[in-house]
């Protein structure tokens, strides 16, 4: 019998993938510091923090739809020859783009160190889950709840330790096991903590908000702290092992995954079923129509509180449409292609 939708998920895939776009156009203002408005420059900062909760709740989607799931390994061998065909084939056409588009080759000797587009670092996080997920899945399982409490705590101690550490020079060469050296895990346990336990934390949605907007103001402020001090943007506080952005996510994910109350129409479960269903490509293809948008239109010309959402919703739309058609494609495709990769 297949579970029932959650359609508090497909909001927060609707709600991440728009932000994700968000996050690139905002950048586009944030780094042009000193080039728009002092305005400008603040409204890039905080729609740049406050939209950096979309990939941590991602990977805590795939924690609370993941870890659940009873160990099959071959259920986990598709995932990773999927994910390493999408990751091969989605660089192989950004290095042509580049070099197309931007007269610039990708050097393959940082294969390893950097992908051939900055956004694509979520496949290889993504896969390095994939590949332990049968692990995580037994391990996880069998934890009591004092067990989860005390892996959250040490994954948040660990997180702020080496990140406090990161921001004066110094680094740690042995990092702790499962707890210290991935902030990605974290995220993907919670998500599964979220599901399993959050009935015994009595915290409403708007609490959840509440502290998600306070951590959210708190980051924006030490951004502009450091930008202003320094005189050049400063970007240090927008790392995902940044506690603060851990925080913001957990308490958007948390207030609308289990407490918030939602009245979904069902022209409004469609269109984000369909949303969600093409989020994946959606976060992979819109760097595409992002370069275009930098190149031919000038976003710059527009002030921050215009050209963010404008560029961020229509660059969305675009990428949306083209998800779609590629799906359509895709289907015809894959009926002449190996069953393992498909």
């Amino acid at each position: 019998m297949s579970r029932e939708r959650n359609y508090n998920i497909e909001l927060l895939r609707v709600i991440s993938c728009v932000l994700v776009v968000c996050i690139h156009v905002s950048n586009v203002y944030s780094r042009a510091f000193g080039e728009v408005s002092q305005g400008t420059y603040l409204f890039s900062i905080f729609t740049n923090c406050f939209s950096r909760i979309s990939v941590p709740i991602f990977f805590m989607i795939s924690g609370y739809l993941l870890l659940e799931e009873n160990v099959s390994l071959r259920k986990c061998l598709h995932r990773v020859i999927h994910t390493i065909v999408v990751l091969v084939f989605w660089s192989a056409l950004y290095y042509f783009w580049n070099i197309v588009y931007w007269d610039d080759a990708y050097d393959f000797a940082t294969i390893f160190e950097e992908p051939v587009k900055k956004h694509l670092w979520f496949l290889y996080a993504i896969l390095g889950m994939y590949i332990s997920l049968p692990f995580f899945q037994l391990l996880f399982k069998k934890m009591s709840q004092k067990l989860m409490e005390y892996f959250v705590l040490l994954w948040i101690f660990f997180l702020t330790l080496y990140y406090v550490l990161a921001l004066a020079d110094m680094e740690f060469t042995y990092t702790v096991p499962m707890v210290g050296n991935s902030s990605y895990l974290g995220y993907f346990v919670l998500g599964y903590i979220a599901r399993s336990f959050s009935d015994n934390f009595k915290m409403g949605s708007r609490l959840c908000f509440g502290i998600a907007v306070v951590v959210g103001l708190v980051n924006v402020g030490l951004t502009c702290r450091g930008t202003f001090v320094t005189g050049e943007h400063e970007e240090i506080f927008f790392q995902y092992r940044n506690p603060l952005i851990a925080i913001c996510s957990l308490g958007v994910f948390g207030g609308i995954i289990k407490h918030g109350i939602f009245s979904f129409s069902e022209a409004g479960k469609s269109l984000m079923s369909l949303i969600s269903r093409h989020s994946f490509t959606i976060y992979l293809s819109h760097i595409v129509f992002l370069d275009i948008a930098k190149e031919e239109m000038e976003p710059l010309d527009l002030p921050g509180w215009l050209g963010i959402p404008v560029y961020t919703i229509g660059i969305f739309l675009v990428t949306f449409a083209f998800a779609v058609a590629a799906d359509k494609a895709w289907k015809y495709l894959r009926q002449y292609m190996p069953r393992w990769i498909v």
